[in-house]
C-alpha cells in the first residue's frame, strides 16, 4: 500500500511517503502560522503522481488546531479527484511508535492552565485523551510509565520531575503516523473518527448584530 501522511499538530509539521511499509521520503519543517507554504513545498518535494496513492493519512492531534484544520483540508483536496481513501489517527500514537515504549503517556499544553493527556499500551490508547489540571498529572504516571510530550519547551517545570535528565520535546512524525495506520489495518482494527481532536468545548460568541 502506498500512503501519503501529513501531520501538523505540533511545532513541527511533516509529510511522508510510505510504500509497502517502508519510508520512501519524509520532510519536516518548523511551523509558522503566518506562512503555510512549507506544507505545499514538502508535498511537491515528494514528486509523486497523486493518483498512485492508495491512502492518505492525517494526524488528528491533540495539538495545534489551526494546523490540523489545514492538514485535513489539504488531504481531502488531494484525495478528492480519485476518491482516494483518507484516514485520520491520533498524533500521540506516532510519538509512542517512535519511542517504542510499552506503557506511556503523551501530554501537551492545552493552554488555559490545562494539559491534554492520553495513556498508551504500546501504540493503542488505554485511556482516552482528556483535559486535566497539572495537579492531576501524578494520577496518570506510574514508576514504569514513559512520559512523552511535543510541548516540553513550554511544560518543563511541570514535566521535569517525571523526566529527570531526559527532557526534550518529541513531535509526531508523519512517517510514524503512516506506520501506525498500516499496522492497525493489518490487525483489522477500527479507524478513528475523521475529525481533529479538539478537547476544549466550543466557545459561543454573541452576535454583534441582530438577526
Amino acid at each position: 500500500m502506498r500512503i501519503v501522511a501529513v501531520d501538523m499538530s505540533a511545532s513541527k509539521g511533516s509529510v511522508a511517503l510510505v510504500d509497502q511499509g517502508s519510508v520512501r521520503a519524509s520532510f519536516s519543517w518548523e511551523e509558522k502560522r503566518e506562512n503555510r507554504q512549507q506544507l505545499f513545498d514538502a508535498l511537491k518535494a515528494l514528486a509523486i503522481d497523486w493518483s498512485s496513492v492508495d491512502q492518505f493519512v492525517v494526524g488528528r492531534g491533540p495539538g495545534a488546531f489551526s494546523g490540523m484544520r489545514i492538514a485535513f483540508s489539504v488531504v481531502n483536496a488531494l484525495a478528492a479527484p480519485d476518491k482516494t481513501p483518507v484516514v485520520a489517527h491520533n498524533s500521540g500514537a506516532a510519538v509512542v511508535h517512535a519511542r517504542g515504549a510499552s506503557q506511556s503517556v503523551v501530554v501537551g499544553d492545552a493552554r488555559r492552565k490545562q494539559l491534554w493527556i492520553g495513556a498508551f499500551d504500546g501504540i493503542e490508547l488505554s485511556r482516552a485523551f482528556k483535559l486535566i489540571d497539572p495537579k492531576e498529572l501524578p494520577m496518570w504516571i506510574q514508576s514504569h510509565t514513559v512520559v512523552l510530550s511535543p510541548d516540553y519547551d513550554r511544560l518543563a517545570s511541570v514535566l521535569d520531575p517525571y523526566l529527570g535528565t531526559d527532557g526534550t520535546s518529541v513531535v509526531p512524525q508523519a512517517s510514524d503516523l503512516a506506520k501506525v495506520v498500516c499496522l492497525r489495518a493489518r490487525l483489522g482494527l477500527e479507524t478513528e473518527l475523521f475529525e481533529p481532536l479538539y478537547l476544549h468545548p466550543p466557545v459561543f460568541v454573541e452576535p454583534r448584530f441582530p438577526a
